[in-house]
Formats: structure tokens, C-alpha cells, sequence
């Protein structure tokens, strides 16, 4: 290969990793002033422990939690049973979806976007769908499912 051609080629590698960087970068810097929903509806607990997660504030999101369902934990048994939350953790963007609401419970799905920053030319951001189940309790809605976060993580 002569060197004219390897150097193109390296050049294009180098545009190619600055692209992905700059897609990341905005995929995961932008929506820091987000229009806060109501707290009194499914949604909006659901973005305020989101919130609260991502602002690593866990006892704020650990009381968005129901703590009346079958096998509830204590705080401090929920921050052990999540210890990677507070480890270099990549970065994470989620986009509430669809909420279904039947009487006292609810149903909130949520698309969670993890960057991995793995390689200059492989596929670093994760996409799935979480469905986030709600109750109404003593007139708040609290999250019953799912009580732990490895959704940030895979």
C-alpha cells in the first residue's frame, strides 16, 4: 500500500472517531433543562427518580420506591444490592414513552440510551425499553417495579 493511500486511510479513521465523539457528546449532554412533569401523575415520579439517579441524589430517588410490596429492602440494602451506581458508571439518557394508567396503578415505558465508550469505530450507544410499574399509594405514585438500576448498565 503506498503511503498517500495509508495516510488517507488514517484520515478517515480520525474523522470517523471525531463523529462518534461529537454524536455522544450531544446524545448525552443535551435535555440538562428539562421541563419537569407533574409530580402527582405516574410520569412525572418516574422522571423525578430518573432525575434524581442521574444527579446521583440516591435517597431522593430510593424514596420514589414503594415500600409496601413483598421483598422491599432497606436504603441501605438498596445501595449495596446497586454498588456499581456509585462506580464510573457510563453515561445514560432516558425518554419517557407511554404511560397507561388503570385506577391506582400505573404503567410507564421508558427508552434508556447507555453509552459505552468501547472503541473509536464500534456502536456505543444501548438502547432498551423499560417498563416502570407504578402504584398509587396514600395519594403518590411510587415505583414498584423495577427497584434495582442494572438497566444503566447494560
Amino acid at each position: 500500500m503506498n503511503s498517500s493511500r495509508r495516510w488517507l486511510i488514517i484520515f478517515a479513521i480520525i474523522i470517523g472517531a471525531v463523529a462518534v465523539i461529537a454524536v455522544s457528546l450531544v446524545l448525552f449532554t443535551q435535555g440538562k433543562n428539562v421541563t419537569l412533569l407533574a409530580e402527582n401523575t405516574p410520569q412525572g415520579t418516574v422522571q423525578r427518580y430518573l432525575i434524581a439517579l442521574q444527579d446521583k441524589d440516591y435517597q431522593k430517588a430510593y424514596d420514589y420506591l414503594s415500600h409496601d410490596t413483598p421483598g422491599t429492602i432497606t436504603y441501605n440494602d438498596w445501595i449495596m444490592q446497586n454498588g456499581q451506581m456509585t462506580t464510573g458508571q457510563s453515561g445514560w439518557r432516558a425518554t419517557l414513552e407511554q404511560t397507561t394508567q388503570n385506577g391506582n396503578d400505573a404503567t410507564v415505558n421508558v427508552t434508556i440510551d447507555t453509552s459505552y465508550p468501547n472503541g473509536m469505530m464500534n456502536n456505543s450507544v444501548y438502547s432498551q425499553q423499560i417498563n416502570f410499574l407504578l402504584s398509587k399509594i396514600n395519594n403518590s405514585w411510587l415505583i414498584v417495579s423495577p427497584t434495582n438500576i442494572y438497566w444503566i448498565y447494560y
